[in-house]
């Protein structure tokens, strides 16, 4: 039941409640000087908020409704979810801007530290994204971390929003005074948290154990307040409110096996345990009690709207009341209502730079991001923006910052948490082309000298390879590579669409060169290609092949431009995928014949964009175009342009997938396609796709442009994204192939 300790507000009782605070002054004025009636006759006003995960989101209906009747709040205090309202409002935000802020938010990608993809570090996009499970490596063994998540993403949205009160040291110098609570989880204190710098404190308070890492704040290692303090009254009435308004999200203890179904309701429910003392305590001392009961569970941040909705109704229910309240103080003694126009700071002035954390990540990495910051006024923006490519970079469990606001101006102090040195994960995927394969994959990084990445990916199946590639940077943005790649796979060649032969074919390749990444979304490679190769027939023997029994070698200098835009590599709805590559072919074997292979020069581009049309459909046209500039007959194999099956990963990138046609059914030395997809998200993870290729692939250029060259593609594909990977059927036919043929995919490709 909702009630007023100590006055009713009823309408028919109003003048009891000045009554009672004229008899309040009156016993002041005989205890106290005759120059302290002034300040005490009106009394202070705390507000309380406690924790409850996304059913906080319900607070904003209380102050709405707080702002509508002009009740002035003298005092704030709060424990999670209850701390980041009740600050928001303690340093001036409007509730309007509250709600704004909640809904302008990706909360699934922020509460699982999920950056934007275009922030993710190229060589990271091109290794990664295969993967169903991963493990870190720490001290030479597997460990699991202190944590589901670090809370990267929380840090930032902290920072911007509480970035107005960057130079306020104490927290009583706010606008309105506040307060949080934490809970240090060496001993299980309970920590007032009313000092020091505010994003940080808020973010000890809002830790959830286990789901969140624990923060090391002033001296203390926090996590969650809730956990022993989740309703934080007798702290604010230690601060000097007289009158407490309450707003509790809290649902009680759970009674029944069947409540405790889930993860966050079990979490929930071990959690509540040491704090209900607190509640107790903080229920005995509330003047006007604000539960605000919703059916829905801590976790269920998307729900904002419906939880903002739910929360107004209830806090309005109590408007008469909080009117009264607010009137009656101010026939004591008017005081306006404060300005709540708070918004995130643009820019600031820095002094020095400082890093804190980098054990194995050299202070000239950081110092590369930001060059001559002292005295420099830094956009907040660019600022951010900076720190998303930091973490991108996976060298980093978390990267954040703070400014020193015991300095003027403040020092900016990178604070980070470095990776395990090692990760172990693994896949699994087939399709009609490769078939069935599992993938291990392991990423060092910092292990092989400083700034430096080891990528080892290990596929097993009837189509083998071994793919190892080292990254040595001189900076944070450019350095030198090695890539090993050894593979095997059998494919099928055809007369049009009449199988003729099966040919196996094993490639080992080194490479060496110089690397360089811009913005974590473009890479410019340099460099030179040593393979080492040959063909095997399976089925009969073709005299034309007879030439590539036997293993051969050439090298192949190159340059290549490469670009990764999307915010999704499998469905993608904005950003672009593209490549330019130039390169030189050259035999060095001595058992070529020369009139069969000689010195060919290659050159092809590769594009495909993805356009939003609505929030439901995106257009993905794309272009592939290659040419061979060559002095006899042909280049190996691997460097002809071949077209058919639907891997968009093939072994060779040469190899393009094309619809409706079978695996490398159409090759030659000029390429040029053009494509176009429909994709239309059903629903959550479900997505319908409209598919047509068109173009072709000739021994010679003229032959590209002749009526009989000319290929199309046309099919349709549903596709499931599930944790293994895209789970996708094909139904697709062509002019070479007129039958109806089905392609199946399951699992991340690799």
């Amino acid at each position: 039941m909702n009630r007023f300790k100590m006055f009713s507000f009823a309408p028919i009782s109003m003048w009891l409640l000045g009554l009672s605070i004229l008899l309040t002054s009156v016993r002041m004025y005989a205890e106290d000087p005759p120059d302290e009636i002034e300040k005490s006759k009106r009394p202070t006003v705390g507000l309380v908020l406690s924790g409850g995960g996304a059913k906080g989101f319900a607070y904003i209906g209380l102050l709405k409704v707080l702002q509508e009747t002009g009740l002035q709040v003298d005092y704030i205090g709060g424990s999670s979810i209850g701390s980041i309202m009740g600050g928001l409002y303690a340093i001036g935000y409007h509730p309007d801007s509250i709600a704004k802020m909640i809904r302008m938010q990706n909360w699934t990608s922020l509460l699982s530290d999920k950056m934007e993809r275009k922030y993710v570090a190229y060589d990271e996009k091109e290794f990664g994204e295969k993967t169903i499970l991963s493990v870190p490596i720490r001290n030479k063994k597997i460990s699991l971390g202190n944590a589901f998540y670090q809370g990267q993403q929380v840090d930032m949205l902290l920072n911007h929003y509480f970035s107005p009160a960057y130079n306020i040291y104490s927290f009583s110098d706010f606008q309105t005074p506040f307060l949080c609570m934490g809970t240090d989880i060496l001993n299980g204190d309970a920590i007032v948290l009313n000092k020091g710098y505010l994003p940080k404190a808020v973010r000890a308070s809002m830790s959830i154990p286990g789901y969140f890492a624990p923060t090391d704040y002033m001296g203390y290692y926090l996590v969650d307040g809730g956990v022993v303090n989740n309703y934080p009254v007798k702290q604010v009435k230690d601060m000097g409110a007289e009158i407490i308004i309450g707003g509790d999200v809290q649902q009680g203890l759970y009674t029944t096996k069947k409540q405790l179904s889930t993860i966050t309701a079990i979490l929930d429910q071990i959690t509540s345990f040491p704090a209900i003392k607190a509640n107790q305590v903080g229920d005995s001392l509330t003047n006007l009690s604000v539960k605000i009961k919703l059916n829905y569970g801590m976790m269920d941040f998307d729900d904002f709207d419906s939880i903002i909705a739910a929360g107004e109704r209830v806090a309005r229910a109590h408007y008469h009341e909080i009117k009264a309240l607010a009137d009656s103080l101010n026939a004591l003694e008017f005081r306006p209502l404060k300005k709540y126009e708070t918004q995130p700071l643009d820019s600031l002035e820095f002094g020095e730079l400082m890093v804190l954390g980098n054990d194995r990540t050299p202070a000239k990495y950081f110092y590369t991001f930001f060059k001559d910051i002292k005295g420099h006024r830094i956009a907040i923006k660019d600022l951010e923006t900076i720190i998303k490519y930091m973490y991108g970079s996976n060298y980093f469990d978390r990267v954040s910052y703070e400014m020193d606001n015991t300095k003027s101006p403040p020092d900016l102090v990178i604070d980070v948490q470095e990776g395990a040195p090692g990760v172990l994960s693994a896949g699994v995927h087939f399709d009609n082309d490769y078939n069935g394969s599992i993938i291990l994959n392991g990423v060092f990084r910092n292990v092989l000298g400083k700034n430096t990445k080891l990528f080892a990916n290990l596929i097993l199946g009837t189509n083998p390879r071994v793919k190892l590639l080292y990254l040595a940077g001189w900076n944070g943005k450019a350095g030198l590579g090695v890539q090993v790649d050894l593979y095997s796979f059998k494919f099928n060649t055809y007369d049009k669409s009449t199988k003729v032969d099966q040919l196996t074919f094993i490639n080992n390749k080194a490479s060496l060169f110089f690397n360089s990444m811009f913005l974590n979304m473009y890479n410019i490679r340099a460099g030179f290609d040593y393979e080492y190769f040959r063909f095997r027939q399976d089925l009969q023997i073709d005299t034309s092949i007879t030439k590539y029994q036997n293993f051969s070698s050439y090298g192949t200098p190159f340059i290549s431009i490469n670009a990764d835009t999307r915010d999704d590599a499998y469905f993608p709805t904005r950003g672009f995928l593209g490549t330019i590559r130039a390169e030189y072919v050259m035999p060095l074997s001595g058992n070529w014949v020369k009139q069969i292979f000689t010195n060919s020069a290659i050159i092809y581009l590769k594009y495909i964009q993805s356009i939003p049309l609505s929030r439901k459909f995106t257009i993905r046209p794309g272009i592939f175009a290659g040419g061979t500039i060559k002095q006899s007959d042909s280049p190996p194999v691997q460097h002809l342009f071949a077209l058919g099956g639907l891997n968009n990963r093939n072994y060779v990138e040469t190899f393009l997938d094309f619809t409706g046609a079978k695996f490398l059914q159409n090759y030659g030395n000029y390429a040029l396609i053009g494509r176009l997809k429909l994709q239309y998200n059903l629903f959550k993870n479900n997505y319908i796709t409209l598919r047509t290729d068109v173009g072709g692939s000739e021994e010679t250029f003229d032959e590209l442009f002749q009526p009989r060259s000319f290929l199309m593609g046309y099919g349709v594909t549903y596709s499931y994204s599930s944790f293994i990977g895209p789970i996708e059927l094909t139904l697709m036919g062509s002019n070479i192939n007129p039958g109806p043929m089905l392609f199946l995919n399951l699992g991340f490709w690799f």
